[in-house]
């Protein structure tokens, strides 16, 4: 029995190092696939995937967006994960194996593992990156494979312009590998592999010359893999250098044969706690998606509507503008927002509307903010500035967003022309065959509940908008289509939010009892008290409730009794849902 372990131990760690990525990815990350899935686009289009592996790189490029696309659906984007490490990790003990075939050398297997999965924590890379390296393995392993020297020199070669095709910048780590390969190993006229290293290092600067690559770093190093308008962090050539090492561990190790099972069986077991411990000082240090995890879930819940998670989700105490955007949305959505925005933890009137960065999350987020209160102009505008600034061709999350506000401003053509993308998808072409029947149909956008009702919001006349605090476009919406009550309560909380009494009170004479704002909401009403404090009879005026009322002399009664030494514990405690609390203690 033992034995039969023993013979099969490098297919059982595989195994294992396969199901315990898949659990791990799963358990912590699940959110982030989903997320990774709305940056990238993947097009069953000849033009598209034509103008791709043209690119250096673009087979590997492909490879990685076709696979991202499935990443929508649960599990999938962790199993598809574990399999590219795992598959990783099988390649380099293969290629251990044929170097010193007589180790089981499981840390040296697990190092590319390990330095490839600090990138997947980050969604600012591309999976393009991942696969290349694999592309990388396998060409070393073939290359080993071959006994006489003159072939593998033949082989060198000819891979290398191949495999910068194929997976770009990883030839030219590719080159320095089986020249350092050589070197260690004391090839006889090991140096006739010197003019592959200059034939790699000639078609990258070929390709940054003639502006096929824009930078030397892209065409040399592993940055290409990451956003290429970012800085990618230093933990992108972690896998790079592991390489090499392991090349020359691999090396040293050759002639060391250990004679004994127990001596065998022993290092196995260091090795595998050598992992373990590895593991759980480094992948804390890298895996920084517990800082955005909630993030990405509550983009989730948005995407997929689920109100009712994200209000759940946002309970306690709230120190992220983020996610009082998404709480605050949500709430509008449930057409409580007035109501209930202060029974939240809320801030300041960025938690309304974060202000744009120019990065695609807050793009998206602020498309989405915009088209819940009704402000089209602003949802598209935002959602451009997503779908072009996204790491991969598009995102169809705004996509989506930008047919559907074309179709609301009745600009069919262009409506038309990004369904036309989205046809070519594979999981968005029954949406985009679906919202086919609004092009050049008036009557079909009209009588749609979210279509319909946002163009009837849209304003008569243009004009600029302040991108901060669109307050003018808010109660444009507001008198254009007064159904729409998110339009003015998000214009009536982000008063209050910013303490503003003044334009609050200027925003009841105007509005109270008009179309537009028949009966004051909850969190209105309790302003309305602070406001004429020392006016009661515009209580009545207003209509505030008798509940409300007997609560604030609850309130103010509790503050009087400790004026000296304001219980601000116990005030939040009894009164912590009240606009009250908010206005004397934040």
């Amino acid at each position: 029995m033992v034995a039969d372990i023993m013979k099969y131990r490098m297919a059982l760690f595989g195994c294992f190092l396969f199901i315990a990525l898949a659990l791990f990815l799963q358990g912590t990350n699940a959110y982030h696939f989903l997320f990774i899935e709305q940056n990238q686009l993947f097009l069953f289009s000849g033009s598209y995937i034509g103008e791709r592996i043209m690119l250096p790189g673009g087979a590997a490029l492909l490879v990685g967006e076709f696979l991202v696309q499935f990443f929508i659906v649960p599990y999938v984007g962790a199993v598809i994960t574990a399999l590219l490490l795992t598959g990783a990790g099988a390649l380099t003990a293969l290629i251990c194996k044929r170097i010193a075939p007589a180790f089981s050398l499981y840390l040296f297997y697990f190092l590319p593992v390990l330095s490839l999965l600090f990138m997947h924590f980050d969604f600012n890379y591309r999976i393009q990156g991942t696969v290349a390296f694999v592309f990388l393995l396998l060409f070393i392993y073939l290359y080993l494979s071959v006994t006489a020297f003159r072939y593998r020199l033949l082989m060198a070669v000819l891979v290398v312009p191949f495999l910068f095709w194929l997976g770009g910048p990883v030839a030219c780590l590719y080159a320095f590998c089986v020249f350092l390969w050589e070197a260690l190993n004391r090839t006889r006229g090991w140096y006739w592999m010197l003019p592959a290293v200059l034939e790699a290092v000639i078609i990258a600067w070929v390709n940054v010359r003639v502006a096929i690559v824009s930078e030397y770093k892209f065409a040399f190093l592993p940055d290409i893999y990451f956003h290429t308008r970012l800085a990618a962090p230093f933990c992108i050539y972690f896998s790079w250098i592991a390489l090499p090492v392991i090349l020359a561990g691999a090396c040293l190790l050759r002639g060391r044969e250990p004679k004994k099972k127990k001596t065998r069986i022993r290092t196995d077991a260091m090795q595998v706690l050598l992992i373990i411990g590895l593991s759980w000082i480094s992948i804390p240090a890298y895996n920084n998606n517990t800082k955005s995890i909630k993030l990405k879930q509550l983009d989730y819940y948005t995407r997929t509507r689920q109100w009712d998670k994200v209000i759940e989700n946002c309970e306690g105490r709230l120190n992220n503008y983020l996610y009082l955007c998404y709480l605050n949305m949500a709430l509008a959505e449930k057409g409580t927002l007035a109501d209930k925005a202060f029974t939240f933890d809320q801030r300041d009137v960025q938690g309304l509307f974060i202000p744009w960065n120019k990065t695609a999350p807050a793009s998206t987020l602020l498309s989405d903010v915009h088209f819940t209160a009704g402000t089209v102009a602003i949802a598209q505008e935002k959602a451009f500035e997503s779908y072009v600034s996204s790491l991969g061709y598009g995102n169809p999350r705004m996509l989506q967003r930008l047919v559907q506000t074309n179709l609301i401003y009745g600009e069919y053509p262009v409506a038309e022309k990004y369904l036309d993308i989205l046809d070519k998808t594979f999981y968005y072409s029954d949406w985009a065959k679906e919202h086919r029947k609004f092009l050049y149909n008036d009557a079909e956008v009209e009588k749609d509940v979210v279509l319909g009702e946002k163009r009837k919001g849209l304003p008569e006349t243009n004009y600029l908008s302040n991108p901060d605090w669109v307050e003018k476009d808010l109660l444009s919406v507001a008198e254009q289509y007064p159904a729409n009550r998110n339009a003015i309560e998000y214009v009536g909380v982000g008063y209050l939010l910013m303490k503003n009494l003044n334009a609050f009170e200027n925003l009841m004479n105007n509005y109270y009892t008009t179309d537009v704002l028949p009966s004051l909401p909850v969190s209105f009403q309790e302003a309305v008290i602070i406001l004429y404090e020392a006016n009661p009879e515009m209580w009545n005026h207003y209509n505030v409730s008798e509940s409300i009322i007997r609560r604030f002399a609850d309130f103010k009664r509790l503050i009087k009794t400790n004026r000296e030494n304001p219980p601000v514990a116990e005030a939040i405690r009894l009164f912590g849902d009240t606009y009250w609390c908010y206005f004397m203690f934040k």
